[in-house]
């Protein structure tokens, strides 16, 4: 449903005012939960140790803990409050290096002044180990807790009405971003305005005056109709106040993550990174791939081999299904999941597909259906969890896959993916990989594309973790898995 906007200076009173108490409100949320999980990770570290040998002093870890408001400082320093608008991955990679260079600092101090022995290495590798997990739960936790509460999050007006500026309206619409759109300002009145997008508050030249009534602490310009020169113009005049503004250009599918900015002669260059591209990134990755598959390989082995065993006496047929996939550099190799299918798998689709003639469409769409009727029973509940893909370790390990990467498609996707499949033959297809953990069977196939895309142009070890750690998640809830 939409409505037709109405364009007065009057609503800009509608906008509350930015509360200086407020102001802080969600930096002393997130460190607070940085300090607690410092905290109860830094304990159970040391009673751990304790316990194990009783013979150290509890005492001298007590002297120690006021180290925490360094790690605290450390990451004030790294841009970490209020963590605004910052892509989990590099969220990751700030907490983990900034954690690793205290650390490599600590041990370093301990080494000259000659007290290392006073120091249990144990309690020392373990917390290193951790902070990073700890630290990004609890931050997880209290977006998740406080997202709701009116003084969590900053406020921020969008300058600009058209299709790209809703998809980014839209996009920060998820509260636990922590960024709260009072309003939006427009050049033009805009022929509809759905009801669910926030108010348009005025025109553009109404802006110095929301930020001279702290209306809004964070000015976002979505304006790909404007000239270079118009966008600059707007800029120096028009965000005067604010204490941030964001440019945001209508490039879609370009590297976001990872990009910078490049001063050349008094003009602004976008270095635009190529991350897989790399073969040294490409050679992190390998190695990657091949520890932990290797690790995996040998920790599920007794899993594994179980459920071989249940397969082959509940149905007829081998364990595994192996299917055709294109992989890297447009090669073909046979991706392995154990069999949730009946042998005559084809007899079936198509007597089902004469019953429910509706359901023909939607296989030829998306080649996924919700109630498959050749899924066997057992395969119900190994699809439903995906350890069905557990088998795909082999291929990791083989080089055929990597463990986060776009979705391996079957011969017959290529004609759909259309230029976007010379991006993803780039790359090795992924056992899991940002389509998996964003809805998987319930996303639109456009939205697979965009994924691949997407994980392509934008690829660090940190978005892999990142992936992986969400991965976990999605299987235990089997959101969108059928």
């Amino acid at each position: 449903m939409s409505t037709k906007p109405v364009l007065a200076t009057s609503s800009l009173l509608t906008l509350p005012a930015t509360k200086e108490n407020h102001k802080w409100a969600t930096p002393f949320a997130i460190l607070a939960a940085d300090w607690v999980a410092l905290s109860v990770m830094y304990w159970l570290a040391v009673l751990g140790r304790y316990l194990v040998s009783p013979g150290y002093t509890l005492g001298f870890y007590l002297h120690l803990y006021p180290i925490i408001g360094i790690f605290i400082a450390a990451f004030f320093v790294c841009g970490l409050y209020p963590g605004i608008l910052l892509h989990p991955a590099e969220e990751v990679r700030r907490v983990f290096y900034c954690a690793s260079s205290l650390f490599t600092l600590i041990a370093a101090t301990a080494f000259l002044f000659h007290n290392a022995a006073t120091y249990s290495r144990s309690v020392f590798l373990i917390t290193w180990a951790a902070v990073a997990p700890f630290v990004l739960l609890a931050r997880y936790i209290a977006r998740r807790r406080f997202a709701a509460e009116s003084w969590f999050g900053v406020a921020a007006v969008v300058f600009g009405s058209g299709p790209v500026a809703k998809r980014v309206i839209r996009s920060l619409q998820d509260p636990k971003l922590g960024v709260r759109i009072t309003g939006v300002l427009t050049d033009g009145q805009p022929n509809t305005w759905e009801a669910d997008l926030p108010p348009i508050v005025g025109s553009l030249s109404s802006a110095s005056e929301i930020a001279a009534n702290h209306a809004a602490s964070y000015a976002i310009i979505v304006l790909p109709e404007k000239s270079s020169a118009e966008i600059s113009q707007i800029i120096r005049c028009r965000c005067i106040g604010f204490e941030r503004v964001l440019f945001v250009p209508d490039l879609p599918g370009i590297c976001s993550l990872g990009i910078s900015a490049r001063e050349i002669s008094g003009s602004v260059g976008f270095e635009v990174a190529q991350p897989l591209f790399h073969a040294g990134a490409r050679a992190v990755k390998r190695v990657t791939d091949l520890l932990l598959s290797a690790f995996g390989l040998m920790l599920l082995a007794p899993l594994m081999l179980t459920l071989a065993a249940i397969i082959k006496i509940t149905s007829r047929g081998p364990v595994f299904f192996r299917n055709k996939r294109y992989g890297l550099g447009g090669t073909m190799f046979h991706v392995l999941k154990f069999r949730t299918m009946v042998t005559n798998g084809d007899e079936v689709l198509e007597t089902y597909f004469k019953v429910h003639p509706d359901q023909s469409l939607h296989w030829q769409m998306h080649h996924k259906l919700k109630k498959d009727p050749r899924v066997t029973r057992i395969g119900r509940w190994l699809r439903r969890f995906s350890i069905d893909e557990l088998p795909q370790l082999i291929n990791v390990l083989s080089g055929e896959m990597s463990l986060v990467g776009p979705r391996p498609i079957l011969p017959e996707e290529v004609e759909k993916y259309g230029v976007s499949y010379n991006t993803y033959a780039r790359v090795r297809p992924g056992m899991t990989g940002l389509w998996q953990v964003s809805g998987r069977n319930n996303t639109a196939y456009e939205e697979r594309i965009s994924f691949a895309e997407y994980y392509v142009h934008n690829w660090s070890i940190w978005l892999d973790l990142y992936t992986l750690a969400r991965t976990v998640r999605v299987v235990f809830t089997g959101d969108g898995a059928y």
